[in-house]
């Protein structure tokens, strides 16, 4: 095999397959992912609907009950809602555009939308990295957290 030149590189037919069933699979799991958020959003509405109905319930018979408290609860947990649903959502965004890119730019024979595809697909992966180093920090903080908790209670 001799030494190419990165500008020597092709996708042959071979690769063109591959990357349209990679397209096709992505695709599909986006638009499941998709779903699911939107799943997830109906969820969050009924949660919030059930929620006030059983808290108007709960104050009307204990009227020492704090209304700020609760409001601040549903508050913080709406937040933590929106917020894992918003992590959830950019990388099926960038899937999804990473495959509708490619199979146009396959259909095509487009070098720009080939290239803007393979953006998509990078930023999915770094998202997924930094959100991975952000949570294997989360982590060793927790354990040291862990374990001073342990040393200052006597273990």
């Amino acid at each position: 095999m001799e030494n190419q030149n990165l500008f020597d590189l092709h996708i042959d037919e071979e690769s063109a397959r591959y990357l349209k069933e990679t397209a096709k699979w992505g695709s599909f799991l986006a638009i499941v992912a998709f779903i699911m958020i939107g799943f997830y959003v109906l969820a969050l509405l009924f949660g919030l609907i059930v929620g006030s109905a059983a808290s108007g319930g709960f104050e009307a018979e204990y009227s020492t009950a704090n209304p700020f408290a609760a409001v601040m609860g549903t508050g913080v947990g709406v937040a933590f809602f929106i917020a894992y649903l918003a992590l959830f959502t950019i990388p099926v965004v960038y899937l999804y555009r990473f495959s509708t890119r490619i199979k146009t730019a396959l259909d095509g024979n487009d070098q720009t939308t080939l290239t803007n595809s393979f953006g998509n697909l990078k930023s999915m992966f770094k998202f997924y990295g930094i959100f991975m180093i952000v949570m294997l920090g989360i982590m060793a903080l927790a354990f040291v957290f862990m374990l001073v908790t342990l040393g200052t209670a006597g273990f």
